[in-house]
């Protein structure tokens, strides 16, 4: 057979179909509009020819040779077949039954032949176009394409041609044909095993109550969508859908009311590779996948996108089984946008390459959008499909209706104060005037509240003769001190605003952030320099000729009182930008709701470049208390920190509570102390934590909440003995703010009921410093009701009593021993500056770490961590690195993060090396136990490799202490990180110890 080529397997499926059913619908595609105006039908004719040499499929007739294979064959050429009529002397009754004369006229060529046909009619002041080609050779993408090209010509005659990118669809058949043989697409075919085509293939009960055998072929009918079809494109937007999954969803919903075992098929369009988006020809498959119903319209959306993805990627790989060729679906869907710019909107557009009952065409043009239903009559009476069309059109749209601004729906507000027209420097002013607090560092100097507003006063006017001017933005690179403060008060004083900075970070990193707040200068004890910044060094400043009045610089509540630099998706830390009236907002609060008062005693123990650090330095000055600032290793160590506690006569203290719960551990029982209030965030709170912390320390335990962008704290709750849930309550907003809890289909929750939680009201931040897309999508939120809302992305349950409960994150982002984490942020650091190609990181919660997988390092492992360590803080740096071949992706084109982390729980990069000493043993027996690897720790892992971290070290060390009876510190396990190591430290002061030559070795102050 010369120019001769084996048909496609969706051709061979199509023709198969058309052996038990010559009914012109599925035979035959065709689509018609009717145009506003004269089209010149030359043009037409013209475009069509060029149409029919271009493209060899609108040539291509069919055959079945002696085994039954089916062949196509190209003509060499084909003339056009077009048909012109004036109507202009019919009425309309009588245009409306010419048009449907020629719908239902049968060609006179059998279905194996090339053919097409145009219409061109004359109307009244209008041009109606009908255009019919070989079902076999089109689908509905392809014949909108020619005729929209089609009646473009007529009406500007403009004859577009795009003759050098076309792809013949003869070249394409082979490779079609391919997927479902090689064997590297097995795997892909799989997916399709799993009964699917059976269940799809299964005769599903119908609309109809009779079959009507005295009437056959197919007809249409439509529903109007255009008066709700803006209410649709939101709605998709805001699920991330597209209106097309918005409309299945529905109709899936819809469907299920009137035949529960119905099944609604997709067609799916093989023109996914960016090559093949404008190819012609029979390129779309109706597919058996079937989503679950929900009653929840969200969560039908949320399967039906899942659907899409499925159906992306397994489209080249699903052929039905041989002997169902011939049977189609019940129900088949299937869309085609035609724009905003389109000539004409469709008036019809038939194209049926699966046997049916109804098939669903949505056709989105904007305002004239509709739902077309291509129906069997002998299988659909006229009443069913009545009803249909109204239940179809209710259904859409109930579910775009959503009304989230209902004063009604459940409102959560915090208390309503009116705010002072006043800053924290008035308050401060206010405070020192009668204070006798102090600030107190455990191992250092301290000084009077008076005298730090004092020193603030002079350091101020020393910065005001450095040139610093309100508005600015000035760094603090100084660790927790008094000259902290000191600088911290002093740039406020001046108009300025304060950006705190870990010392410890790395020096680019600190370069970034810098960069990014554009900062004027950096304050320092003289041991810290950013190139492109202004050094102030602190230690050497002589303030002795300055007044100790304070400037005389007004400062409202709207100007930015400080910026905090969090983890940031985008592979930079973004700056959040808080201002007076928010930080005023939160501290009157906070003070004012746990009855702060001068005579408290608050632990200032976190790092100032955390949000959670505001309160304890800002609480004690602003009530004239007692601020006694602990040392970094307190936070490692419980024994001291019991010590400064008791010692410093703590009354008020801030804890993540995996460190209350180390904390409490080490305690034991009920301890004598001075603690009025413990106070936890960054981590969910444990009630069986709260619990045994209140028993241990016989105080108040209360859990706060809040993000960043909230100034610190929006919601607290104070821990009850009585509580039922696994976890502590988040609480209540604070005052004057207000929340919402929405839920997944955009509808408020009200109590009992979940969803993501959004934030409104005076502690809101200002936005991310200098980011204004990323503040767009931060604060563009609103429900309907004026407010501006923080969309937090995370997720809570609204209990019986209104009072809040976390659940999870909705992203990815972590709160990593109460670091907020963006872990995205790790893998752009490594793919953006040419680590490896691909880069991913993720939270592994059983090890409580963060893990990177890389493909195709460009650098080695050593160089690589190196490289993350010189730039990244170190609670960012991953404990574990994994090079990969290719990353595991599931169905729906998502990587398979489960997976990743399978691997990364599983994953020992080390050889196992078995304990050859008693001590190597017992310290492997500690590390297995609590660590909880599945394999075998060796002498030689890495306490940090293998899922260890500063929680989890802190438990070793005091098992360690208890099982060796000897006293170290926690930074032993940081110098001595594998167990020949460890071991290696240890044993010789156990000798000792069994010696009874001493009773404990300390190094620094008691600790080694």
């Amino acid at each position: 057979m010369s120019n001769t080529t084996p048909a496609s397997p969706l051709q061979i499926s199509h023709f198969s179909q058309l052996q038990e059913n010559t009914d012109k619908q599925l035979s035959t595609a065709s689509v018609s509009c009717t145009y506003e105006g004269d089209l010149d039908s030359a043009k037409m004719q013209q475009y069509l020819a060029n149409r029919l040499t271009e493209l060899e499929i609108l040539r291509t007739s069919y055959q079945s040779d002696e085994y039954g294979a089916l062949w196509q064959q190209v003509a060499s050429a084909l003339s056009c077949n077009v048909t012109e009529f004036d109507w202009r002397d019919l009425n309309d009754s009588q245009i409306e039954q010419a048009k449907q004369q020629l719908y239902a006229q049968k060609n006179d060529v059998g279905i194996e032949a090339a053919w097409h046909k145009l219409v061109v009619a004359k109307v009244p002041d209008k041009t109606w176009v009908y255009l019919e080609v070989s079902a076999l050779n089109t689908d509905t993408y392809s014949i909108y394409a020619i005729f929209q090209g089609l009646v473009q010509a007529g009406a500007t005659g403009e004859i577009i041609t795009d003759e050098d990118e076309l792809i013949q669809y003869g070249e394409l058949a082979p490779w079609l044909a391919d997927f479902l043989v090689e064997e590297e697409m097995a795997e892909a075919r799989a997916f399709w095993s799993k009964d699917k085509s059976a269940a799809a293939l299964e005769s599903s009960l119908s609309l109809a109550r009779y079959t009507q055998t005295d009437k056959s072929g197919y007809k249409t009918a439509d529903i109007a969508l255009g008066d709700i079809y803006a209410d649709l494109q939101k709605y998709a937007d805001e699920q991330q859908a597209t209106v097309a999954e918005v409309v299945c969803a529905s109709l899936r919903i819809t469907l299920n009311k009137y035949a529960p075992s119905a099944k609604l098929a997709r067609a799916f369009a093989i023109r996914d590779d960016e090559s093949l988006a404008t190819a012609q020809g029979p390129l779309t498959r109706t597919l058996p996948l079937f989503p679950n119903t929900h009653s929840n319209f969200a969560d039908a959306v949320r399967e039906e996108v899942d659907c899409t993805a499925n159906g992306v990627d397994y489209v080249e790989c699903f052929s039905k089984p041989y002997e169902y060729q011939q049977q189609g679906f019940s129900f088949c869907f299937d869309s085609i946008d035609c724009g905003q710019s389109a000539p004409a909107g469709i008036e019809k557009l038939v194209y049926l390459n699966e046997r049916c009952k109804i098939q669903f065409l949505l056709i989105q043009q904007g305002s004239a959008t509709k739902l077309q239903l291509t129906y069997d009559q002998a299988e659909i009476d006229s009443d069913a499909l009545a009803i249909l069309l109204k239940a179809c059109k209710s259904d859409l749209s109930s579910a775009t209706a959503i009304e989230l601004s209902k004063e009604s729906d459940f409102l959560l507000q915090g208390k309503a104060v009116e705010a002072a027209d006043e800053t924290v420097l008035d308050m401060l002013t206010k405070s020192v005037s009668n204070s006798s607090g102090q600030i107190i560092e455990v191992q250092g100097a301290s000084a009077s509240m008076a005298e730090v507003e004092l020193r603030a006063n002079r350091f101020a006017h020393h910065l005001i003769s450095l040139g610093i001017n309100k508005g600015d933005v000035i760094a603090l690179c100084l660790t927790r001190s008094i000259d902290f403060v000191v600088a911290m008060l002093a740039v406020l004083k001046v108009g300025g605003a304060y950006v705190p900075v870990d010392v410890s970070l790395p020096r680019q990193r600190v370069a970034n952030m810098l960069q990014d707040a554009q900062a004027k200068a950096l304050i320092s004890a003289g041991d810290f320099e950013v190139d492109g910044c202004q050094g102030i060094d602190m230690s050497a400043a002589d303030l002795s000729g300055y007044t100790t009045d304070k400037p005389a610089i007004t400062v409202s509540g709207d100007d930015l009182a400080y910026i905090l630099f969090t983890s940031g998706s985008t592979g930079r830390a973004k700056g959040v930008s808080i201002s007076h009236r928010a930080l005023v907002n939160q501290m009157s609060w906070i003070n004012s709701a746990f009855d702060f008062t001068a005579s408290d005693r608050f632990l200032q123990r976190t790092s100032a470049s955390f949000d959670a650090s505001v309160w304890e330095f800002w609480s004690p000055l602003l009530v004239g208390a007692t601020m006694v600032i602990a040392p970094q290793d307190i936070n490692y160590d419980m024994a001291q920190f019991l010590e400064v506690l008791t010692q410093q006569k703590i009354s008020r203290v801030q804890l993540v509570p995996s460190l209350l719960e180390l904390l409490t551990e080490k305690a034991g029982a009920t301890t004598s102390n001075s603690l009025v209030t413990i106070f936890c965030g960054g981590e969910a709170l444990k009630t069986q934590v709260a619990r045994q912390a209140q028993n241990t320390f016989n105080c108040n335990i209360v859990n706060l909440y809040g993000p960043s962008e909230c100034c610190v704290n929006a919601t607290s709750w104070l821990y009850r003995s009585d509580l039922k849930t696994d976890f502590v309550p988040i609480g209540m907003p604070v005052n004057n703010l207000i929340m919402r809890v929405v839920k997944a289909d955009g509808r408020l929750a009200s109590e009992g009921e979940s969803g993501e939680l959004y934030i409104a009201g005076e502690s809101l931040f200002n936005g991310y410093y200098q980011q204004p897309e990323l503040t767009f999508a931060a604060l563009n939120e609103q429900l309907g009701d004026g407010r501006t809302y923080y969309k937090t992305g995370d997720y809570v349950q609204i209990l019986a009593d209104g009072n809040l409960l976390f659940q999870e994150r909705l992203d990815d982002q972590v709160k990593l021993n109460g670091y907020r984490i963006e872990p995205e942020e790790v893998a752009m650091f490594v793919t953006n500056h040419q680590l490896a190609s691909k880069a991913t990181c993720l939270f592994n919660a059983q090890h409580n770490a963060l893990t990177l997988f890389y493909i195709d390092a460009q650098v080695s492992e050593k160089e690589l961590i190196a490289s993350l360590e010189a730039a990244l803080p170190e609670y960012m740096v991953p404990q574990q690195v994994i090079s990969l071949q290719e990353f595991p992706y599931l169905s729906n084109g998502k990587l398979d993060k489960r997976a990743l982390l399978e691997q990364a729980i599983n994953f020992s990069n080390q050889s196992y090396v078995a304990p050859t000493t008693e001590t190597e043993k017992t310290l492997i027996a500690i590390w297995q136990q609590l660590l909880d690897v599945p394999f075998k720790i060796g002498t030689n892992h890495d306490f940090f490799e293998i899922g260890g971290h500063s929680i989890a070290a802190m438990k070793v060390l005091n098992c360690i202490i208890e099982q060796f009876d000897i006293n170290i510190g926690v930074r032993v396990l940081f110098e001595h990180k594998t167990v020949a190591q460890l071991a290696s430290h240890i044993e010789p002061l156990i000798l000792l110890n069994q010696n009874d030559e001493y009773a404990s070795v300390s190094e620094e102050g008691g600790m080694l």
